[in-house]
């Protein structure tokens, strides 16, 4: 039995005080709530935002109690959440995050972990993880993350909701707390295929160039770096969305090994982080749960030549990418190396599944493409994400081609 069906989750409104919610997907300690303006494209619904975010009059609290206590209060709101709140939609409160958003589990030691909506014993991913439970709990419409190597992705396709990581830049990252600024990105979630249509149409705005998404290409190295089982259960969903394009091709899309690319990431992403963190971490000494320190620990040593030769790698990657997906042409993949892993599982496994999904989600980041994971997969009754990617400054193009998607295929399936 899920967790929906177990406490019979209400979906929430604008409330002065801290939402209690069995999900633990909310934080209190700095909760704040605020109403729309009540007319617009988005009037009735309701969202939530990631914990990494600026709102005037409240202190984002980026997963750690450390954080919020040696950080004042925001004296402005994000553009973006303003922007929802015009087009009259209701925030109602903020959600938890891993610890600095330095993981894709979904843990979070200091406040407690988000529960996954369709089995409480597995992992909701990371690092936007009460965004995530909260809209595939039904809680609200949809929710705002952040995501760099899969924040916003990873917890959409372990919960079985959209998930959107747009082309880099194209949605104002003012007001979001700094963490990794050559990749990191505004995102969203959302359940329903005419929510999430009508939430990417005010948020990305329309696409620069009118463009038509023909040509399906299925990522074959991607493929090859999940299980045969995956590839089994995600294959029907794959020839739906081919049978709704014009033409179909296999192809290996890194020219030099997927497990490259990842080192590239690696060491632009840890140069980063440690440059927006370390500093902080000096001062303060927060206490920091395993991983997050560990990973703290190895970001601190990467030097400023590896960082500037990833970044010159990464330029190379990002054209490369661009240039294949320049006429129309739409990216498959599996989104996650597996549906969410059981929390009880053995440390080198989790571990192992964490390095499979690291190859799928480094694409997007490093080539500054658009991603979006799609609810159409359950295997033996848990979620499992299908990704799309298309060419630079797509996304409404592909926001619009994966709600149409979703919603053919669920009712072929009926």
């Amino acid at each position: 039995m899920t967790v929906n069906k177990m406490l019979d989750n209400k979906r929430l409104e604008v409330n002065a005080e801290p939402p209690y919610d069995a999900l633990q997907a909310f934080v209190r300690e700095n909760h704040i709530a605020l109403k729309g303006s009540g007319t617009g494209e988005l009037n009735g619904l309701t969202f939530a935002a990631k914990d990494v975010f600026k709102i005037r009059g409240s202190t984002f609290g980026n997963g750690h109690p450390d954080w919020l206590r040696t950080h004042e209060p925001d004296d402005f709101t994000s553009s973006t959440i303003q922007r929802l709140l015009d087009n009259g939609a209701d925030l109602v409160g903020k959600t938890v995050c891993d610890e600095l958003c330095f993981s894709i589990s979904g843990e979070n030691w200091n406040y407690g972990s988000p529960l996954n909506p369709h089995d409480p014993r597995r992992f909701t991913g990371g690092s936007s993880s009460g965004s995530g439970a909260a809209t595939s709990g039904g809680l609200v419409d949809f929710a705002l993350g952040s995501d760099c190597l899969g924040s916003v992705r990873v917890p959409a396709s372990y919960t079985g909701v959209f998930g959107v990581r747009p082309t880099y830049d194209r949605v104002p990252s003012d007001g979001e707390a700094e963490y990794c600024p050559s990749m990191d990105v505004f995102g969203y979630m959302a359940s329903d295929p005419e929510v999430f249509r009508k939430v990417s149409k005010v948020i990305l705005g329309e696409d620069p160039e009118p463009v038509k998404l023909r040509k399906l290409i299925i990522a074959k190295d991607c493929f090859d770096a999940v299980s045969p089982q995956v590839f089994a259960d995600l294959k029907p969903a794959i020839d739906h969305i081919g049978a709704n394009l014009s033409s179909v091709e296999e192809r290996e899309i890194s020219p030099d090994g997927l497990d490259n690319w990842i080192k590239v990431f690696q060491q632009v992403q840890g140069y980063e982080v440690w440059r927006s963190y370390g500093g902080w971490v000096r001062k303060y000494r927060p206490i920091l749960s395993r991983g997050p320190r560990e990973r703290l620990a190895w970001a601190s040593t990467i030097t400023l030549q590896e960082y500037n030769a990833g970044l010159v790698k990464m330029r190379e990657i990002s054209r490369y990418v661009r240039d294949m997906l320049a006429n129309g042409e739409v990216l498959v993949m599996p989104t996650a190396a597996s549906v969410a892993p059981l929390r009880s599982a053995p440390l080198e496994e989790i571990n192992a599944t964490r390095l499979q999904s690291t190859y799928l989600l480094c694409v997007s980041p490093l080539s500054g493409v658009p991603q979006m994971t799609l609810p159409m997969v359950m295997a033996d009754g848990l979620p499992l994400g299908l990704s799309l990617l298309s060419g630079f400054n797509t996304d409404l193009a592909l926001a619009n081609l994966s709600a149409d998607l979703v919603k053919s295929y669920r009712a072929s399936i009926k």
